[in-house]
């Protein structure tokens, strides 16, 4: 083994100690979250506007993580590939910033906006780049909610084994678990899969299985074949452009529709209200009186928004989808080299230029979209399942 990559692999070992300690930040949902949705959408439902009274959630930072940050910032010195590091270094210290300063929006939402960004972000619209916010409000004003799809099936009996048996199909061990307290439909570690416990329409149980299985659930498992675990831990940036990889295979498989579009937008929307002065209950009212959402649905991107003070996060799945969508239409990134690890698009190059070296390894799994589809779809063909109206009819002009 080199000299310069034993000095990478013993910087990767302090990083991944780092990562672990700043891992709760997304996940410190109050223990009350699903009793004070349910009395806030019915609230909501009656015109009263919601104000969430949450049972505190917090977590102590280790200063271990500190001194972590400075031993690996003094490793990457020795490393060729210190860079890349060092990037994503800086979003594990803001994370740590952020769970230090959950539940106080004073000091919350600064650093968010410095991790996560704001709606005024630039994304490309046809030749120009345009803000984000400009994005979503057009969605929402030119798409029309979709017919209410029948919610029948359990995430115990009727989702969990979708992501099974897709998982398994592959070769890939999961375990799903059902938490009551998520205001996303589901959300992925390393080989778990949790899920709200609510009912899922049979569109919605599809999507999630393309979304967490052949994204979210294939990245981490090449991630850990990679000879480096900063795949695993993350490069700076991947996080809203993983998420924007998995709309991408949504829309790929003919999974997108107009109310995802819709949801995406409102987050981009709930994000810019926030920042400009809103609170919770204004922006449930907007989104539930002005947009069309349902009630649950305006509480539930409320939710998200106002979560821990104001650790907005969600405008970044938008913006990821459209420049994901953008770089695999304009042949600057392929699908695959996304699905190695979770890697940002502004480190593919470098990801080359490694795999080159040997320090990098095409992936293990790489599922065609003919056996995603048939995996998730139950055995509908590439050839009969169409690009979704929302994506070939309005997204073109986007990318």
């Amino acid at each position: 083994m080199s000299a310069e990559l034993e000095a990478t692999l013993r910087l990767d070992r302090v990083l991944v100690r780092v990562a672990s300690l700043a891992r709760p930040v997304p996940s410190l949902t109050p223990d009350n979250a699903a009793s004070e949705r349910a009395r806030m959408v019915a609230g909501l439902r009656r015109g009263e506007h919601p104000v969430p009274v949450y049972t505190p959630r917090r977590q102590r930072v280790d200063s271990e993580a500190y001194r972590c940050i400075d031993q690996a910032r003094t490793l990457a010195d020795a490393s060729p590939v210190g860079a890349l590091y060092l990037a994503r270094l800086a979003e594990l210290e803001l994370d740590l910033a952020i769970l230090d300063a959950w539940g106080d929006p004073g000091r919350v939402r600064p650093l968010c906006q410095r991790r996560y960004g704001r709606a005024d972000e630039l994304v490309r619209s046809g030749e120009d780049m345009v803000p984000l916010r400009e994005v979503a409000r057009a969605f929402l004003s030119s798409l029309a909610p979709d017919d209410e799809d029948p919610r029948t099936l359990s995430a115990e009996d009727g989702v969990a084994p979708l992501i099974r048996r897709a998982a398994v199909g592959m070769g890939l061990e999961v375990d799903v678990r059902i938490e009551p307290r998520l205001a996303s439909l589901a959300a992925t570690g390393e080989r778990t899969v949790f899920l709200a416990e609510r009912a899922f329409s049979e569109h919605e149980a599809r999507r999630l299985v393309a979304h967490e299985v052949f994204v979210h659930l294939v990245v981490a498992a090449n991630a850990r074949h990679q000879p480096m675990r900063l795949l695993q831990v993350g490069l700076s940036g991947s996080f809203a452009d993983q998420e924007g990889l998995c709309l991408y295979l949504e829309e790929a498989m003919g999974l997108m529709t107009r109310d995802r579009l819709r949801t995406l937008s409102a987050r981009v929307l709930a994000t810019d209200w926030l920042y400009a002065g809103a609170d919770f209950g204004d922006t449930a009212m907007l989104l539930f009186r002005d947009h069309a959402f349902s009630a649950e649905a305006a509480i539930l991107v409320a939710e998200r928004t106002y979560r821990g003070g104001g650790v907005a996060r969600d405008a970044g799945y938008l913006a990821g989808y459209l420049r994901v969508r953008s770089a695999i239409a304009r042949g600057h990134a392929g699908l695959d080299e996304l699905r190695r690890g979770r890697v940002s698009l502004g480190q593919v190059e470098a990801m080359r230029v490694l795999e080159e070296r040997g320090w990098v390894i095409p992936p293990l799994y790489r599922p065609s979209l003919v056996l995603s589809r048939r995996l998730t779809l139950g055995g509908t063909s590439a050839e009969t399942s169409p690009p979704s109206e929302a994506a070939s009819l309005t997204m073109f002009e986007l990318t």
